[in-house]
């Protein structure tokens, strides 16, 4: 594809503007068909950068032009970053720890296995050393986002092993990044000397612990004092992702990889009480660069490589051994109890983990076009066969598709539903909305659901995340002594019911007709009330962002349980800094 030229300096900027263009467009058609075909959205768009690549249409050839290729480059490690910034974010502690111990046994078998059998496979192949380690690291890691996505279509997250499973991925990618960086080190040294592996180990571990003290300590405290004295609500945004640029760089410099110091920094992030705000910011970036970066890896496959008769061979083989490398994971679970099975199936995917390591690979010199072809191959295999195997696993124990019931739903429903919520952990709260067929007798709960699930940073393993104000709610219940102006007005309230739908819509529905709808449907006797709340507390929120942070008088006036409602709702979505002026307003009625 042929775009007209506009010089700027020593690359053409139309040039690069157009290929970015199509690579945009195409990977986002490809990866709304992927879904609507109920497979993983990377696989399609990697196979959009097959389409627009070299091997098919030629429309991006990064051979014949070296500044497409810089670009995508760029733009593709960008994307990486905000890949594993996004899985650190996500990534609950708390939750992990719960299943800690077997999650741990089960990640460390399901490295060291693929680890062995991929050296071992790419060794009898007659590939040399270094390459036959890369090839083996390569085949350690499993895909955090496409095993989440996976398990929360089929409404299994809330099982224990879906939780040993996502704590498992996570600290695969640990381990295998780790692995991955000292591999890289070893080849490109060219040597494999002991106190070249001891070094770069060493370098490893430190800046884990640092960078880990630092997530856990104090990146927390600072980010809520940098957001308390911003004015801008774009402030703290900006900070998060120069973090990630400074722990990226930090990563390089202890000799890491680059996305290594991403995820330390997401995980830092996610224990922030901003860390939803962040999320909002920066997840739109990601939703542009991530998918340039699987774009990439299409476009510089070789297709014609990939398919010779000893790619073919090389990758059947690992694929074959990265399977059951994983299944024997499942082992990991020991005596706890559990379906070994199924915690190996949910660990086959390698998804955009495995393919990072394949491009390193790749970049580094590592891997010529055949080898990484075979990688490639064994990448998409094992991420496209994990989805039907774990629903065959998982018939009968959950439902993907529950049929609707012929009773419609109530306000004793939704009274029986907000009184189990908030009286239950949020880990169960996906097994309480299933329970309860909510997305099939709420259509438009249904339909906000499944958007919520198709987003590429849809990993949370409860519904807390994507449920924030609702579970903030729910914490101020438990322990009235966290806020006591929150607690009187709960107490002048008294109808908590109301404020809890409100809290729900307002976390999980965007739009206002569908909040109307639902809102009809779930509690018919109030929705006036319900509406009212949800507008003034959005009228009040954006009330104290201007320059002068105050709240108009007239939108205290009416009734004071509509009035103390809304306030409620924005204290719990509402920032640091405008709680003072949120708090003014209502002075007098407290």
């Amino acid at each position: 594809m042929t775009f007209l030229a506009a010089s700027t300096g020593s690359y053409d900027l139309a040039l690069v503007l157009g290929n970015l263009l199509v690579i945009i467009v195409v990977a986002r058609l490809a990866a709304e068909l992927a879904e609507r075909a109920h497979v993983p959205a990377v696989l399609g768009e990697i196979v959009a950068g097959i389409l627009i690549g070299p091997s098919v249409l030629g429309w991006i050839d990064p051979i014949a032009h070296l500044e497409i290729a810089d670009m995508v480059l760029l733009l593709g490690e960008i994307g990486v970053i905000l890949l594993l910034f996004q899985v650190g974010l996500e990534m609950d502690l708390a939750e992990m720890g719960k299943v800690g111990k077997a999650a741990l046994f089960v990640a460390v078998i399901g490295v060291v296995v693929p680890f062995a059998a991929g050296f071992g496979v790419a060794s009898a192949f007659g590939e040399e050393g270094k390459v036959a380690l890369f090839i083996g690291a390569a085949l350690t890691a499993t895909s955090v986002g496409i095993t989440a996505r996976v398990l929360g279509d089929l409404r299994a997250l809330s099982l224990k092993e879906s939780r040993v499973v996502l704590g498992a991925a996570v600290a695969d990618d640990v381990l295998g990044l780790v692995i991955l960086t000292v591999v890289v080190k070893v080849v490109t040294e060219g040597s494999i000397s002991g106190g070249v592996v001891l070094e770069t180990l060493g370098l490893a571990v430190g800046f884990l612990l640092v960078t880990g003290l630092l997530a856990i300590f104090v990146i927390p405290r600072a980010f809520t004092h940098i957001d308390r004295l911003a004015k801008s609500s774009t402030t703290i945004v900006a900070v998060a992702f120069a973090l990630t640029l400074a722990f990226s760089l930090l990563a390089n410099e202890a000799k890491l990889a680059f996305i290594i110091g991403a995820f330390m920094a997401g995980l830092g992030v996610g224990r922030s009480a901003q860390h939803e705000r962040i999320a909002e910011g920066l997840n739109p970036l990601g939703h542009i660069f991530i998918p340039v970066f699987f774009a990439s890896i299409g476009i510089n496959a070789d297709l014609e490589a990939m398919f010779q008769p000893s790619v073919l061979a090389l990758a059947g083989v690992l694929t074959l051994v990265a399977i059951i490398g994983k299944l024997v994971a499942g082992i990991g679970l020991g005596r706890d109890g559990g379906d070994k099975l199924l915690v190996g199936i949910g660990m086959i995917p390698r998804g955009e983990v495995g393919l990072i390591f394949a491009s390193i690979g790749l970049s580094k010199g590592v891997l010529d076009g055949e080898l990484y072809g075979a990688l490639l191959l064994m990448v998409l295999v094992t991420t496209l066969i994990t989805p039907p195997l774990l629903r065959l696993k998982l018939a009968g124990r959950v439902s993907e598709s529950p049929s609707a019931p012929s009773e419609p739903w109530t306000s004793v429903d939704t009274a029986h539903l907000f009184d189990e919520l908030l009286n239950n952990d949020a880990d169960e709260w996906w097994r309480i909305i299933d329970r309860r067929n909510l997305e099939m007798r709420v259509p438009e709960v249904g339909v906000a659901m499944r958007r919520h699930r198709a987003e590429p940073d849809f990993t949370d393993q409860g519904l807390n995340g994507h449920l924030h104000s609702l579970h903030e709610l729910k914490r101020h219940l438990d322990d009235p002594r966290l806020d006591s102006g929150l607690t009187r007005a709960l107490d002048r309230i008294g109808l908590v019911e109301v404020v809890a739908l409100a809290c729900f819509i307002d976390s999980v529905i965007d739009d206002g007709r569908s909040a109307i709808a639902v809102a009809r449907t779930m509690m018919p006797d109030s929705i006036d009330d319900v509406m009212h709340i949800l507008s003034l507390s959005e009228s009040m929120k954006d009330a104290v962002k201007g320059p002068d942070p105050t709240v108009p008088v007239e939108l205290l006036s009416g009734d004071e349980y509509l009035v103390l409602s809304a306030w409620v709702l924005a204290v719990l979505t509402a920032r640091d800094q405008y709680r003072a002026a949120l708090d003014d307003a209502v002075s007098g009625l407290l």
